[in-house]
């Protein structure tokens, strides 16, 4: 089965570009939505996050407060390492489990953090794709995006944008492109042309 890699930077239209394959027919595996899946209250993936970042990343509901974690982890380096040495292998072994169970002719696998900066793709992710396609977005379209959608300053989007690889190096490694920069009815008909090449090979 083809397995597509689809990324691009924060607020760039990933879940747009989703929604059109879906229509189509083509399942989707959502590795940001099993994060939050799997950090639910009284999860007990929970405990080493409370213990290694304090109470202040839960909410008042005992729910993961991914803005406070999110001020923690993309000021600091070190933390967002930790982090991500913690939660990726998790999310992985769930990525796993739903491909085992993929039944549409391909499929996409949204994965907002699939390349490095440096351009290149972890090898923890390597056996998951075969082809990578990217979302591109001018980073103004993003910013916008991200303090209207998240309620976000201006400062925490461009620390969030500066902690991922840049669209120049996702381009380098892109297989394939869509361009979010024009309507929906545009991105609709590219996902349609990549639809129609994707159950070509």
């Amino acid at each position: 089965m083809l397995k597509i890699g689809l990324t691009g930077g924060i607020a760039s239209g990933k879940s747009l570009v989703s929604h059109y394959f879906l229509e189509l027919g083509i399942e989707i595996i959502d590795a940001d939505q099993i994060a939050k899946n799997l950090f639910r209250a009284k999860s007990k993936h929970l405990i080493p996050l409370i213990e290694h970042f304090g109470k202040k990343i839960i909410d008042n509901n005992g729910e993961l407060n991914r803005k406070a974690l999110g001020k923690i982890v993309f000021s600091d380096p070190v933390q967002l390492n930790w982090l991500n040495q913690y939660s990726h292998p998790l999310v992985n072994l769930e990525m796993k489990q739903q491909l085992s169970k993929v039944k549409s002719q391909y499929v996409i696998l949204d994965i907002p953090l699939l390349i490095d900066k440096g351009s290149e793709v972890p090898s923890r992710l390597r056996s998951f794709i075969d082809r990578i396609l990217v979302v591109k977005t001018e980073q103004e379209r993003q910013i916008e995006r991200i303090i209207s959608r998240d309620g976000r300053s201006k400062e925490d989007a461009l620390a969030i944008i500066n902690n991922q690889s840049s669209l120049k190096e996702k381009l380098a490694l892109a297989d394939d492109v869509i361009d979010n920069n024009k309507t929906k009815k545009d991105v609709k008909k590219q996902v349609s042309n990549l639809h129609t090449f994707y159950q070509s090979i």
